[in-house]
């Protein structure tokens, strides 16, 4: 399923990261003698090339901070952020996939400094989904969410990783009965099948379904969140085991958060421009 506009922007965090939100170069100088000026001056070098669209020569700009001063956390969070924003989801080379692994390593040493920093953290949990590495991404969403339990586009971030390692879970285990799943609650379900999509996906459905909810109810508009949350209920109704009666309840859910997602759509759509 196509990443919907919402979370396509939280991941693209780093796309539109403002220089102004880090912690500024001078609040953080180094002491005042030779390498400091050389670190000032490489770091404005990477400002000025960042602003600029140049965001290679940005890159290298603040490589000789990072090299210069490596503990000086805003150098690697500028340089990470520079790595992410030449990285391209949809491309395979072994350049692109070196950018986000770059870009992540900046991000980790960032962390190393300052676990809590909050952009950091978004940002490395953005590449991660990007490149697939959905229990890394998981573990610094939950972490950014410590730190900002109303941070929306975190939340539902949260949610969509557990929707999407749920359903690659139930599409796996469905696969070795040479079953596809029909997003009925898999009626036909046989009982290891069951027993093991209950144990992969337990923890994940109930966990994305609560995100899900979290952000509805800080977002009333959110039209994303109420569509994955009627798939993600969907996915629940596995775990009834092929019983008609709980397979009913969940996709009364599904079905009741599907229209309500058309219904907000459509207002949105409705509002003069």
């Amino acid at each position: 399923m196509k990443l919907p506009l919402g979370l396509a922007c939280a991941g693209m965090l780093f796309a539109t990261v403002s220089l102004a939100v880090v912690p500024s170069v001078c609040a953080q100088q180094p002491d005042p003698d030779d390498t400091a000026l050389q670190v000032t001056a490489a770091m404005d070098g990477g400002v000025a090339a960042f602003k600029g669209g140049r965001y290679a020569d940005a890159a290298a700009s603040f490589a000789i901070a990072t090299r210069l001063a490596p503990n000086y956390e805003p150098a690697h969070l500028y340089l990470g952020t520079a790595y992410a924003i030449q990285f391209v989801p949809t491309l395979t080379t072994p350049e692109n996939k070196q950018l986000a692994l770059s870009a992540l390593e900046e991000f980790d040493a960032v962390l190393r400094l300052n676990p809590g920093n909050l952009s950091a953290l978004k940002q490395a949990a953005s590449m991660d989904r990007s490149i697939q590495r959905y229990d890394d991404a998981l573990a610094m969403e939950k972490k950014a969410v410590e730190i900002d339990p109303n941070d929306v586009d975190t939340i539902y971030s949260l949610g969509y990783i557990e929707w999407e390692k749920a359903n690659k879970s139930a599409t796996a285990i469905l696969a070795e009965d040479g079953v596809s799943d029909d997003g009925h609650g898999n009626p036909k379900l046989l009982p290891h099948a069951c027993k093991a999509l209950k144990a992969a996906n337990t923890d994940l459905v109930n966990d994305g379904i609560a995100n899900f909810q979290h952000v509805i109810q800080l977002k009333p508009d959110n039209a994303d969140a109420m569509q994955y949350l009627q798939l993600m209920y969907r996915r629940h109704a596995d775990f009834a085991c092929g019983d008609k009666v709980g397979i009913a309840a969940d996709l009364k859910l599904a079905e009741q958060w599907e229209q309500k997602a058309a219904e907000t759509r459509s207002r949105a759509g409705a509002k003069p421009q």
